[in-house]
């Protein structure tokens, strides 16, 4: 008897700990088999809404909610539903056990931001919005351990069709800025393809001389991830020696405010993170003055020499001389200045 006592313990705990599956969840079930994702969906809601769950609850809702994404995606590539799908998944992931189902989200994730990437005619944000889907894909893929080669298989096929597409084009701008900006955002998307690389170094190495002020050249709404530096900058001269470089850095300011330029704040950065601080603090500032004779005055822009710390007017210029020594082996890639109110950054190119 107590034999019989024990083992029928065993098999209630158990049975409690597999979970009883309800109504709804069984109803759910049955949809997803076959092949009504919504209706599966609706019923998965009813279930969690009313606490009645199976382990494998949150396995068989996020098949419903991918398939049904899907399914969405071959009717309307851009359907606001099929963003909607995936942010149910996102929020119910951490309970998602099965790795067959975490790839398959991963991959159907990934494999609908390459299709959205490789639409004709998108904007930059449609774009954008695409390949953050794949990286999603990716980063899920990496912390659940299900899927990632398939997807980073995908993202390299996404990029290299992005790349194969749009490359050309920006590298024949004739404007020479414009084709750095359409250089850059590809970069954006396909940062380590080795083509994007040499042609993002060959212009920056022709831009050095140029403030890189898109919004008056571009003639499209400038993006954010690519237009993010308050103080642009120049370099009119520049002389790179072993283990030394010397130039007239040039400043733009964009960030709003009148505030003071300290040379000391200047640092190179090699390609590997380095960084050496400017020497130099010699210079001019533009300024508005106040010139002509009394009853005639006019207010014209004025370069005035500094030594120390110079005046960086909103949408004034700058000018200082820096040199930096720095280690043979240190190879430099871009130029930053740093204070409370901006960032800027020139990149020397390869």
């Amino acid at each position: 008897m107590k034999k019989l006592f024990i083992a029928s313990l065993a098999a209630a705990v158990a049975f409690t700990m597999v979970g009883c599956k309800g109504t709804n969840e069984k109803r759910g079930d049955e949809h997803l088999k076959e092949g009504r994702y919504r209706n599966a969906i609706n019923s998965y809601l009813e279930a969690k809404k009313k606490g009645s769950m199976s382990d494998e609850f949150y396995d068989n809702f996020t098949l419903a909610l991918v398939r049904a994404a899907e399914t969405e995606a071959k009717k309307d590539l851009n359907s606001d539903l099929i963003n909607g799908y995936f942010d149910k998944v996102s929020v119910n992931m951490a309970e998602v056990q099965n790795a067959e189902v975490i790839q398959e989200y991963v991959t159907t994730l990934a494999n609908i931001g390459k299709m959205q990437a490789a639409q004709e005619g998108m904007d930059y944000g449609t774009i954008v919005n695409a390949f953050a889907k794949i990286d999603t894909a990716l980063a899920t893929a990496k912390a659940k351990g299900a899927g990632e080669a398939a997807v980073k298989a995908i993202r390299t096929e996404a990029e290299n069709a992005y790349v194969a597409k749009n490359l050309s084009e920006a590298v024949g701008e004739s404007d020479p800025v414009v084709s750095e900006y359409q250089i850059m955002k590809i970069a954006e998307m396909a940062p380590e393809n080795a083509d994007v690389k040499a042609a993002l170094n060959k212009s920056r190495k022709g831009t050095r001389g140029y403030f890189l002020i898109f919004g008056e050249q571009i003639g499209e709404p400038v993006s954010r991830r690519v237009d993010k530096w308050g103080y642009v900058m120049a370099m009119p001269t520049l002389k790179i020696a072993p283990g030394s470089l010397s130039a007239e850095l040039q400043f733009w300011a964009s960030t709003g405010n009148n505030t003071e330029l300290d040379p000391s704040k200047i640092k190179l950065v090699s390609t590997t993170g380095e960084e050496v601080f400017a020497k130099g603090n010699s210079g001019w500032c533009e300024a508005e003055v106040l010139v002509g004779k009394k009853g005639q005055e006019k207010i014209e822009k004025k370069k005035q020499s500094f030594k120390g710390k110079g005046k960086l007017m909103n949408e004034f210029q700058c000018s200082v001389n820096v040199s930096f020594s720095y280690a043979k082996s240190f190879v430099p890639d871009y130029i930053e200045y740093k204070d409370e109110f901006g960032i800027g950054r020139k990149y020397l190119g390869q």
